[in-house]
């Protein structure tokens, strides 16, 4: 089979995820989320803490006090989400078509590692360690 032939199989196979139930479930709650100011807010900030957090751990490592200070902030947006009914619909649906896409992936990493040298993950590092397996250099080729 021609690589074209494969990239027009794996066209068939996005649309056909496009249009799956997981998929329309995920874009009819992303609608009704949108809709809610509240939620939509809550949202935000959810993530922005998130991401600070993230950020924070990477800089001083998960000890150091304002980490604290942000989990309890996130458990409490958490809590106010976990209270409308929108923003949870929302998320089990993301979930879900999450979970889809992940079982998808395995599948296809799976049937491809019998065959094909197939690397699970991102590749750390730049490639131009002493056996060519990377470096501590961060940096990625």
């Amino acid at each position: 089979m021609s690589r074209d032939e494969l990239l027009i199989k794996a066209e068939a196979i996005g649309q056909t995820i496009a249009k799956s139930d997981p998929a329309r479930r995920f874009w009819q709650a992303k609608s009704k989320m949108e809709q809610n100011r509240k939620a939509q807010t809550l949202f935000e900030d959810l993530k922005l803490k998130t991401n600070n957090k993230l950020g924070l751990e990477q800089v001083v490592g998960t000890s150091h006090p304002k980490l604290n200070e942000l989990n309890q902030e996130i458990q409490a947006l958490e809590m106010q989400l976990s209270e409308i009914p929108v923003a949870m619909q929302y998320k089990t649906a993301q979930e879900e078509l999450n979970e889809m896409m992940q079982d998808l992936m395995s599948i296809l990493m799976d049937r491809l590692s019998k065959g094909l040298p197939v690397e699970f993950g991102p590749r750390e590092g730049c490639g131009k360690g002493p056996d060519g397996n990377g470096c501590n250099c961060g940096e990625r080729d």
